[in-house]
């Protein structure tokens, strides 16, 4: 793990999106090989399938914030609930024949690539926005972001809770 160092206001959000890219790091870790292949609380999803989705589920968060990195406008078709979704059934597509583990890295590796983004973010940056975006940066990654991976543990976290051992 590298560190970085954030503006204030980015501080608490990078501790905890390491914190909770940790918690879905060790649950899968746990997780019995016949476990990943179970329908997950998500319809239609297995608990591999979330994984998976976990191990890209930064994408629109990188792209946004690329965009503010670069000072770049931002194309605001990657915040739409259809882009999003097209977006997340292809990166599925092309992860169905990784292996949990190869996926448990790529959720590493991807929220490491978040944290150092996060670590370019200034202290002005908190209040960018552009016009026709719902939300500034900050309320973004405040109050939006974090509970992508919370509630996604959380679904990993069922799996467990499950198990007879």
């Amino acid at each position: 793990m590298t560190t970085r160092a954030f503006a204030l206001w980015v501080a608490p959000v990078a501790q905890q999106l390491r914190e909770s890219r940790q918690e879905i790091v060790r649950t899968a870790r746990r997780f019995l090989p016949e476990m990943w292949s179970m329908p997950s609380p998500l319809e239609g999803w297995t608990y591999k399938d979330v994984l998976a989705h976990l191990a890209t589920g930064d994408w629109v968060c990188q792209t946004i914030l690329h965009s503010v990195v670069m000072n770049k406008p931002l194309d605001l078709a990657v915040i739409n609930l259809d882009y999003i979704n097209a977006g997340n059934a292809r990166l599925l597509e092309e992860r169905k024949d990784r292996t949990p583990e190869q996926l448990i890295v790529e959720v590493e590796a991807e929220g490491e690539e978040t944290q150092e983004l996060l670590a370019q973010l200034a202290e002005g940056d908190e209040g960018r926005t552009q016009e026709g975006a719902p939300m500034s940066l900050g309320q973004y990654l405040k109050d939006a972001f974090p509970g992508h991976d919370r509630d996604h543990a959380a679904h990993l976290r069922t799996a467990l809770d499950n198990v007879m051992l």
